[in-house]
């Protein structure tokens, strides 16, 4: 049996390959629990199903990683087929450091959980790896130059596909390539990690302000230090020494 994100797409694949008596059915985001119990309860009985993706990888990105949690847990033997990756397609084709790198993929929606998430990821010395919708790639690098400074940055579209793009530059840059034209297909955005420059002269009251300031703009304790410890060249016990006076 396959399970597949979109069935329609898997027919046409099996047609092409003269393949017409396989058993398909469908497994994406919007399944529901009976469907994962549906596909356990097959395995149990000793058939194997093999799970495909519309485009890329199962299970990056993708509710695949359920189905595979739930074999784990059964001793259900699982094994991969390597296959297309966008997100490490896209590193390699921006030219940015491929040797330690972030896959932070859709970035949260809720206001608060964005907001704390773009600043933990403002201080990580690795190159990060977006995935973002064409309707909304303008607001996200808006945003990132917002939090993180005009980095070098690669935007990659339709990877593999007859209107494959890479844009390479600075964020700026590349905002001001595509904010006259309207993006279409699957986008990666591959941004620069950060790059400390420390202050090494302050004292406790530059350190305590600085820690005010950014729990004022609501941002949580936890990520607050971190923010300092990136800017600042200060002791981690002596930051969290001057933190609980606060």
């Amino acid at each position: 049996m396959i399970a597949a994100e979109d069935t329609r797409t898997i027919k046409k694949l099996l047609q092409k390959y003269g393949i017409f008596k396989k058993d398909t059915i469908s497994y994406h985001d919007f399944s529901r629990e009976s469907r994962i119990k549906y596909i356990i309860d097959v395995l149990e009985t000793g058939k194997n199903i093999a799970l495909v993706s519309e485009s890329g990888t199962p299970a990056i990105q993708d509710p695949g990683f359920k189905i595979i949690n739930e074999c784990i847990e059964k001793n259900i033997p699982i094994t991969v087929i390597p296959g297309p990756n966008a997100a490490v397609s896209a590193l390699v084709l921006s030219g940015l450091p491929v040797d330690n790198f972030l896959f932070v993929g859709f970035l949260p929606k809720a206001k608060a959980k964005r907001k704390n998430k773009l600043l933990e990821l403002a201080v990580f010395p690795y190159t990060l790896i977006f995935y973002e919708s064409p309707n909304r790639i303008k607001a996200l690098i808006e945003e990132l130059m917002e939090k993180f400074g005009n980095r070098k940055a690669g935007l990659v579209r339709e990877i593999t596909k007859i209107y494959e793009e890479t844009i390479r530059g600075s964020l700026n840059s590349i905002l001001s390539e595509i904010s006259q034209k309207k993006v279409r297909g699957e986008v990666v955005l591959i941004v620069e990690g950060y790059k400390k420059d420390l202050i090494r002269s302050f004292s406790e009251e530059d350190i305590t302000r600085e820690l005010i300031n950014l729990l004022k703009q609501g941002i949580s304790k936890k990520s607050a230090l971190k923010v300092v410890l990136s800017r600042y060249d200060i002791d981690k016990q002596k930051l969290y020494n001057i933190a609980t006076k606060i």
